[in-house]
């Protein structure tokens, strides 16, 4: 069966088998020719539509990004910000005017591609014959040189969500009922990617119902060209209505910005109609969109819920069961239910499978889930097929639906080396039998490509100067570090809970969501299988996972991954985790710290433990980390310095306010025998963990964490268990609410007030008596050495025989006493550790680190740019630049 719908086409000849999604020009047209020949009128729409796509980019192209400047600037305040936008703009306008060509073959393509839309439209709402539509496909050949090397977006209307033609036809008929006048001109506006896809559909469903119709599409934060402008005035000037189609809004910003450039072009506020698919009911249309009238499809009326009915279902599984197999009968498992809040729908059947020569009756469970349309959804289907014996049993593809059977899942865990082993089985196997020789992703900056998610991930060390940085710097940069040299189609989805167990295969275990996240809306275009292993250990089941699973990819691919690639898949994953919902921030924040640490400690203490002699107390935020990358962090300066204290016989140990978990986390990462954590309330050793806390002042605190809990507006993090961390409106609580609970004027309780929180400690502890409780733990010499910035690490500096502070601290009055360092941050403590050792670290032979590749001390330069604050940018900047124009020796 096809992906066709209900257009009624019979298509004569078999579908196309793609598992690449990301097409070029020539590859499109290619696919269009064969899919016309074999009238597959719905993959002839779909690859039409994605070469308009192509054409109607170029013609609307950003290549400076002037644009996105301009949109940027325009929204500041002050007035040189918004006249520097217009510049910005008039400097896109002509500079999408000198790269983009003779323009005239282009519109010829438009035009003609225009048409051929129209009419493959007509017939998947119609289901009449499209007519001759090769003189039109000739007419584009001579635009195809200058698409070269572009690459078409995947529509997430068509292959993310289970939008499909029928859901077109019900907004067009609702419209209609509410604009019953058909001489009326309607101009379809469709945004962005979907909206090529959809435009047209909706012009065609509405022409078949009387009425002038155009279609266009419009790319938010782009101008529509002249032409397109008139098109809208003239529609206006007619009386007529302008309608903007996209994909079901979030919050709504790209519908919106729509409707305010079409409202700019000449058209009445009151003559703009949004059609929107909601993923909820009419109720929930976004805020930013009400100022607009619209028409609303909500979720109950989607085409997907009679399409997973029994009786489709049944249907579409006779025809798929194979040769000599007759479906019996179909019973609904359950409702179907969305995967996540704005997934494919899926649903689980009871399917009786009756042996037509044997009369055997065999009973399983089947579970259909959306795929997406006509090419985009069967590739569910190849990827299934190149991979037997790692994913579940597939019956096919049928309406937009992959057939499978259904795995529960439960059981006893499966041990992680077991696991392990599988996951890089499966992702060497991709490797194997999915290769895309002509993949490559250079050419989708603006599109979330990894390579340019990793160089936004580390802008935040540039501070101001982040976002030229990205262009001139780190994009290039990236793209050096994540070459490779087996291009395969990733899976995007290798999270250790996606492996279950096959009761059929004696519980070995099988890949599911093998197929939804490769081309995704909201996933990083990659062709790296490692990509997919860093996926896997992005949130892994236990820290030693990782290095679990790397060692059997070495053993399964023969490939030895290198650590700098590995830390930025490590880091766009976990981004792409958040970004999807799957992760909640604060763990994004803390396995991404975990990555920077892992790849720190593996370059600076691979060959070192911590001996026998004097303790080193540092503090954590201020001193050894600050949160340039989005999270708290240590630099390699910081290491650096670690490092030497460790050659050098001592015994470094953190003393924080921060919670116990991230203190364990540094001390684990590190290699270090123990910390302080809460302000001295607890101790860490690997051995063990210690409340220092009496059972009043337990009690004491579980009260404030109670009565705050039950404060509107305040919120309680819960990782601190041995004191009390809350915030309000994202910031420290008001002194005046303070002041209107009583318990906290309790003696026994000490109120610290930070940056962006507050903290409530048991006054009998500090981190003073925390180091000297930890100190008589370790055993062995006492404090040596202490650095600390802020007043509570006024008692662990008082502890220690040299005291030092980063020049970035602010200690208050009673701090006078302690030496401040010329340099802030990680470059304070380099420079208070110097006055300890004699020398700086890692100028002896003792403490000197392993010497690095390039590779290795071009991503050290960025990460250590802003070890001592905004001074240390230049000069790392210049050295990591240095190494990028020696890039091609790596």
């Amino acid at each position: 069966m096809t992906g066709a719908g209900t257009s009624g086409a019979r298509e004569t000849a078999e579908p196309a088998q793609i598992s690449d999604l990301l097409c070029g020009a020539a590859e499109l047209a290619e696919r269009l020719r064969a899919a016309l020949a074999g009238e597959q009128w719905l993959d002839a729409y779909l690859f039409a539509a994605g070469l308009s796509q192509l054409v109607e980019d170029r013609l609307h192209a950003d290549p400076f990004l002037f644009w996105r400047a301009a949109s940027y600037l325009r929204d500041q305040p002050s007035r040189p910000a918004r006249l520097a936008g217009t510049a910005s703009a008039a400097c896109g306008s002509a500079a999408r005017a000198w790269r983009s060509g003779p323009r005239r073959p282009l519109l010829v393509a438009r035009q003609q591609l225009g048409m051929m839309t129209s009419r493959l439209a007509s017939q998947l709402m119609t289901g009449q014959p499209p007519g001759e539509l090769a003189p039109p496909l000739a007419a584009v050949a001579p635009a195809l040189s200058q698409l070269a090397g572009d690459v078409m977006r995947v529509p997430a209307c068509f292959h993310s969500f289970d939008l499909h033609p029928d859901d077109v036809r019900w907004l067009a008929s609702a419209f209609r009922q509410r604009y019953p006048a058909s001489d009326v001109p309607l101009c379809v506006v469709g945004v962005r990617t979907s909206g090529c896809y959809l435009a047209p559909l909706h012009a065609a469903a509405l022409r078949a119902e009387g009425g002038q119709v155009r279609a266009l599409t419009y790319r938010p934060g782009r101008p529509f060209l002249p032409g397109e402008r008139a098109v809208l005035r003239a529609t206006a000037g007619a009386g007529g209505l302008v309608l903007v189609t996209d994909d079901p809004p979030g919050a709504g910003t790209a519908f919106a910005a729509t409707a305010r450039a079409v409202a700019e072009a000449g058209v009445p506020g009151t003559r703009i109609v949004l059609l929107l698919p909601l993923f909820g009911s009419a109720d929930d249309l976004p805020d930013l969109l009400r100022p607009w009238p619209a028409v609303v499809q909500p979720w109950p009326e989607w085409s997907v819920h009679a399409r997973l009915a029994a009786g489709p279902v049944g249907r579409a599984l006779a025809a798929l069961a194979g040769p000599g197999r007759t479906v019996t009968g179909v019973e609904p498992l359950g409702p179907p239910r969305a995967a996540g809040e704005r997934g494919h729908v899926r649903a689980r059947f009871a399917v009786q499978l009756t042996d037509r020569v044997t009369g055997t009756v065999t009973s399983t469970e089947v579970l259909a889930e959306g795929a997406g349309l006509g090419y985009l959804g069967r590739q569910g289907t190849v990827v299934a097929g190149a991979l037997p014996g790692q994913v579940p049993h597939v019956y096919g593809f049928a309406d937009g639906f992959l057939y499978r059977d259904w795995l529960p899942g439960g059981g006893p865990p499966v041990p992680e080396q077991a696991l392990a082993e599988t996951i890089a089985g499966y992702v060497a196997a991709r490797r194997a039998a999915l290769p895309a020789p002509t993949a490559a992703v250079d050419r989708l900056g603006g599109r979330d490509p990894v390579w340019e998610v990793a160089a936004r991930l580390l802008s935040g060390q540039f501070g101001p100067l982040a976002v030229p940085a990205r262009p001139l710097l780190l994009d290039r940069l990236t793209r050096r570090l994540l070459g490779h040299g087996h291009p395969a189609v990733a899976d995007g989805k290798t999270g250790h809970q996606h492996w279950l167990p096959d009761p059929a295969a004696a519980g070995g275990l099988r890949k599911v969501d093998f197929y939804q996240r490769g081309f995704g809306h909201l996933d990083l275009a990659c062709y790296d299988p490692v990509f997919d292993l860093a996926g896997a250990a992005a949130d892994p089941p236990s820290p030693e996972f990782e290095a679990r699973l790397r060692e059997a990819y070495r053993l399964a691919s023969g490939e030895q991954v290198d650590a700098e690639r590995w830390l930025l898949y490590r880091l766009a994953q976990l981004w792409r985790l958040g970004c999807a919902n799957d992760l909640d921030h604060g763990r994004v924040r803390q396995l991404s710290a975990a990555a920077v640490h892992d790849y720190l400690a593996a370059r600076y203490l691979p060959d070192l433990k911590p001996g026998a002699g004097p303790l080193c107390a540092i503090d954590l935020d201020g001193v050894l980390e600050c949160d340039r990358l989005g999270y708290p962090a240590t630099s390699p300066t910081g290491l650096l310095t670690i490092r030497a204290l460790i050659a050098h016989g001592y015994r470094p140990v953190l003393v924080s306010g921060r919670s116990l978990a991230d203190v364990r986390d540094r001390c684990t990462a590190f290699g270090l025998p123990g910390g302080v954590a809460e302000y001295g309330a607890v101790t860490f050793r690997p051995e063990a963990v210690t409340d220092l806390r009496s059972r009043a002042a337990r009690r004491l605190l579980d009260r404030v964490r109670r009565e705050l809990s039950a404060c509107p507006g305040v919120r309680v993090n819960p990782a601190y268990q041995h004191s009390v961390r809350a915030t309000a409106g994202g910031g420290p609580i008001p002194a005046g609410l303070l002041a209107g609970i009583p318990l906290l004027a309790d003696p026994g309780l000490r109120i610290i007030q930070g940056e962006g929180q507050t903290d409530i400690v048991a006054a009998s502890t500090d981190k003073g008596t925390g180091l000297r409780a930890l100190a008589a733990q370790l055993g062995g010499p006492g404090c040596a050495f202490a650095v600390g910035d802020t007043p509570p690490d006024l008692p662990l500096l008082a502890t220690a025989a040299l005291a030092r502070a980063p020049r970035n601290a602010r200690l208050g009055p009673d701090g006078g006493w302690v030496k401040l360092t010329r340099r802030s941050y990680q470059g304070g403590l380099r420079e208070a550790a110097t006055d300890l050792l004699g020398h700086p670290p890692g100028r002896c032979p003792l403490c000197r680190p392993p010497a690095f590749t390039p590779r290795t001390r071009a991503v050290l330069a960025l990460l250590d740019l802003r070890s001592h604050g905004l001074a240390s940018i230049p000069g790392r900047s210049a050295a990591a630049t240095a190494l990028l124009a020696r890039s091609a020796r790596w």
